[in-house]
């Protein structure tokens, strides 16, 4: 992500040169990679850039159908991140379009990564949700069958508690190691839960 980041900006670094460069660019003296890197080249770059993140949405919006465990909450929370974020971000690529300079396609550029974060939080918390929950719904489960270990089921179920609502409430930003950080409490108890509860559910065959 923070590769792409950077090729872009740097990207939108050269329009800037070409823009501000008005009649030069038609001098001899002017280079063809400067000429290139025309206004509209750059907000078609942005544009693909956005279209690859709603197509992301769509893959979330059918992994969290198909992820039938999934609380009726923490459900109608992604399904309205999920719009919400579609909506945005088609908006962006129209706004793109209208822009006149490079320098407000840079801001647009920013703005499409910092102010959605499709990539680094919208697919984990959905992925992570369905995670937790499914985890959640085994242990119910579990409970029911005869010789329940219902002191690991507790532990196991009391590392999972609150986590998909502080999920939930991260907020996409400039950062991105620390939305990371914040995700990382949550990617460790799903994947600690799906160890500890294979493992009793092999017990209780």
């Amino acid at each position: 992500m923070k590769r792409t980041l950077i090729a872009l900006t740097l990207t939108l670094s050269v329009a800037l040169v070409a823009g501000t460069a008005g009649a030069a660019a038609a001098e001899p003296s002017a280079r063809p990679s400067v000429r290139a890197a025309t206004l509209d080249a750059v907000k078609d770059a942005v544009a693909a850039r956005i279209d690859q993140r709603l197509a992301a949405l769509q893959k979330f919006e059918t992994g969290l159908a198909a992820a039938k465990q999934v609380q009726a909450a923490h459900r109608d929370t992604l399904t309205k991140l999920i719009a919400g974020q579609r909506a945005g971000l088609t908006a962006l690529k129209t706004k793109v379009q209208g822009e006149t300079t490079a320098a407000a396609v840079k801001d647009d550029a920013v703005a499409m990564v910092t102010g959605y974060r499709v990539f680094v939080l919208t697919g984990p918390k959905v992925r992570l949700t369905a995670a937790v929950d499914t985890e959640l719904a085994v242990i119910a489960k579990l409970r029911t069958m005869p010789g329940a270990d219902t002191g690991k089921l507790d532990a196991i179920e009391a590392t999972l508690k609150g986590k998909v609502d502080a999920l939930l409430a991260i907020q996409p930003g400039p950062d991105a190691d620390a939305i990371k950080s914040q995700l990382q409490p949550v990617r460790a108890a799903a994947k600690t839960a799906h160890t500890d509860l294979k493992a009793l559910r092999k017990a209780t065959k």
